[in-house]
């Protein structure tokens, strides 16, 4: 989960410091520094052949001195040469000031370091750390609005900071954890699904009824039936409305999760009234003193108006208690503008992020609480009966940043 938005925050928090590798690299290495050698013992050579001919050169005939003038002067060029090659070995001060302009952390603030057990991040070194994990935010569909507000945020938390010069990496590590902590916030339900229901019951509303909204294809009727599970297991009776009555196989699956869990379902034939069928349940929900009634509904797009003003009728008919929107994690920003829509039409009180074991850029697990206004209650992280996570800020925000 959260693999690909991990690996960019990761980069980016590490493209703040210096790699380790560029940290160990010598000045000068071995290999450069064998021909350095080899080039101080020809010159010594070449010294000594120098010297041996001065006291040979009163002897020799002019037409033999003028020979070895040719030769003494290509002993010159050699030397020449040999000096040059002895520079080339090593690193020029311009070369090697433009290699440290590449580093991300600037060198002033990088000098700091040598001085000091903190350091301070200079406005240049922020601006290239944080323009580059935003853009990082904004791919992996976290909502422009969000992604500025954190940005900003980010950005006064790394000026007031000082880190330990050894350890600038962990220090921004845990600045991004605290502010993404921030934005998580926002989507803690303030009562868990569970403990609602509980106290609804306690307070003698039963049955509680909550019906579940959002687009085909987003694992909706299969989230409910995870949802009537996990109230089975902690002692909490349901019965299921077939009130997706646009798809006869919306029907047959309501009625196949049902046998599976071991609760009774309540259906229409296909084309029925969707409302009728929600009401005809609750009735049975009395009847039976059963605690709870999930009910099922077509999926709708938001831009279907005529499928969203049956959800109105439905509202009204049924009178759900608590009404949930499954949305997909691999929708994107587009499911922030999907809930806005529906919000115009049916109060919704909370929302379940589907298909997170896909592997989705994630940012929408991010934001959709900030934009939206609303909790999330649950991922849907598998198909399985179980395969449902409550909500957990920490969670991302340690698949994401990890200690």
């Amino acid at each position: 989960m959260f693999d690909s938005l991990r690996k960019k925050i990761s980069n980016a928090i590490g493209s703040i410091v210096k790699s380790e590798r560029e940290e160990e690299q010598p000045t000068v290495t071995e290999s450069n520094t064998a021909p350095v050698q080899a080039v101080e013992e020809e010159r010594v050579t070449v010294t000594e052949t120098s010297s041996m001919k001065e006291e040979e050169e009163e002897k020799q005939p002019a037409e033999e001195k003028n020979e070895e003038e040719t030769v003494s002067e290509n002993n010159e060029n050699n030397t020449a040469e040999s000096e040059s090659a002895e520079n080339a070995g090593k690193e020029p001060l311009i070369e090697k000031a433009k290699r440290e302009e590449k580093m991300k952390i600037s060198l002033s603030t990088r000098l700091k370091g040598v001085f000091s057990k903190e350091v301070r991040l200079n406005e240049a070194d922020i601006d290239n750390f944080t323009g580059e994990l935003m853009l990082t935010l904004l791919q992996s569909d976290v909502s422009y609005e969000t992604t500025d507000k954190f940005i900003n945020s980010l950005k006064e938390t790394l000026k007031n900071s000082a880190f330990e010069s050894r350890n600038i990496r962990r220090g921004v590590s845990d600045c991004v954890r605290s502010e993404l902590s921030k934005v998580l916030q926002e989507g803690m339900p303030k009562e868990k699904l569970l403990q609602m229901v509980r106290n609804r019951l306690k307070e003698g509303m039963k049955p509680v009824s909550i019906m579940f909204l959002g687009p085909n294809g987003t694992g909706k009727t299969t989230t409910m039936a995870k949802i009537a599970y996990m109230f089975k297991k902690n002692g909490i009776s349901s019965v299921f409305s077939a009130s997706d009555t646009f798809r006869a196989a919306a029907i047959e699956q309501t009625s196949f999760h049902a046998a599976k869990i071991g609760m009774p379902v309540i259906k229409g034939s296909y084309g029925a009234d969707p409302a009728s069928v929600a009401f005809d349940a609750i009735e049975y929900a009395k009847a039976h003193s059963s605690d709870t009634v999930l009910i099922d509904t077509a999926g709708r797009q938001e831009t279907n108006k005529n499928l969203l003003n049956e959800i109105k009728k439905m509202e009204r008919v049924a009178k759900p208690d608590i009404t949930i929107y499954v949305g997909e994690s691999t929708a994107g920003n587009r499911i922030a503008e999907q809930v806005a829509e529906f919000l115009k039409y049916i109060k919704i009180d909370g929302i379940i992020l589907t298909k997170l074991d896909c592997d989705a850029k994630g940012g929408n697990a991010i934001s959709l609480s900030d934009v939206t206004g609303l909790p999330i209650f649950f991922f849907g992280t598998g198909e399985g009966y179980e395969e449902l996570m409550e909500f957990d800020p920490y969670f991302i925000i340690n698949s994401l940043v990890p200690e």
